[in-house]
């Protein structure tokens, strides 16, 4: 899931195709990307409702936002930020939720590929949006569902043997700081801390290595599927493809993550160390 910047430059160079897709700001974008970039906002898309019909709903908007990019099939992209953020590996995240199989994130970032040797050009081709607002249920290619938890999954966790991953700062698991849109703080029952800047270093995901030992720390188990949260989905998606690299496969996001969970009163919250 991971690639490189002397192993993406070296390989174009031998004239493999690949697809850069640039998930930064517009404006930054614009200024200076990738020679080629695409641009694709899928940081500010929430999904409002963790219920088979919002997964839909999400799918379809990922695929909408993808056609307006005009590529062709087969396409292999590789996502890109500044460095390797929460904004990379959600885009990656979407793109296997929408059924690309072959998905890279640029370790390292835009910071890695000048570092290789890479130039920089502005940005002036297809730019698009996975948009909050786009609604439309007509029948399209259906997501990923294992790569996804709805609500209810979450409820039975537990009972079913997941394992719930929560990927905020230690004072959102712990209950003592609340973003102001959530009326609750907290953490869900039974999940365990895996704070999601852990698994960066200077920019980069982890090794392999320290990434499994990371998660022994927590007492995640490869036999187990792992559900993913964090406020609104985003930086669950950088502990998802960390543990991608760390070889762990049955893996999911709640992408209405604690922002959903803390809007239903009638489910359960633990908070205090």
């Amino acid at each position: 899931m991971l690639i490189e910047a002397a192993d993406l430059l070296a390989r174009m160079k031998a004239g493999e195709k690949f697809i850069t897709v640039d998930v930064r700001d517009k404006a930054l974008w614009q200024q200076r990307t990738l020679p080629g970039a695409y641009h694709l906002n899928v940081y500010d898309y929430f999904i409002p409702d963790s219920t088979e019909f919002g997964i839909q709903q999400m799918a379809n908007a990922f695929q909408h936002a993808w056609q307006q990019l005009k590529l062709s099939d087969g396409v292999t992209p590789v996502f890109f930020e500044q460095q390797v953020g929460m904004r990379s590996p959600r885009g990656a995240w979407f793109a296997q939720f929408a059924g690309i199989q072959e998905v890279y994130i640029l370790n390292g970032g835009l910071d890695a590929w000048l570092s290789a040797g890479g130039e920089l050009l502005p940005g002036n081709g297809y730019s698009a949006t996975v948009d909050l607002d786009f609604t439309d249920v007509a029948c399209r290619k259906k997501g990923d569902g294992l790569l996804v938890a709805t609500r209810d999954e979450v409820i039975n966790a537990q009972a079913k043997g997941a394992t719930l991953i929560d990927a905020r700062r230690p004072s959102e698991f712990y209950g003592e700081f609340a973003h102001d849109c959530c009326p609750r703080a907290g953490r869900i029952p039974g999940a365990v801390l895996l704070f999601w800047e852990d698994v960066l270093q200077n920019g980069a995901i982890i090794d392999a290595a320290s990434l499994r030992q990371l998660a022994g720390l927590v007492g995640l188990s490869p036999q187990r599927r792992l559900i993913i949260y964090c406020h609104r989905g985003a930086r669950a998606a950088t502990v998802y493809a960390a543990l991608k690299v760390a070889g762990y496969e049955n893996l999911a996001i709640y992408v209405g993550s604690w922002h959903e969970w803390a809007e239903h009163s009638e489910l359960p919250i633990l908070t205090g160390r």
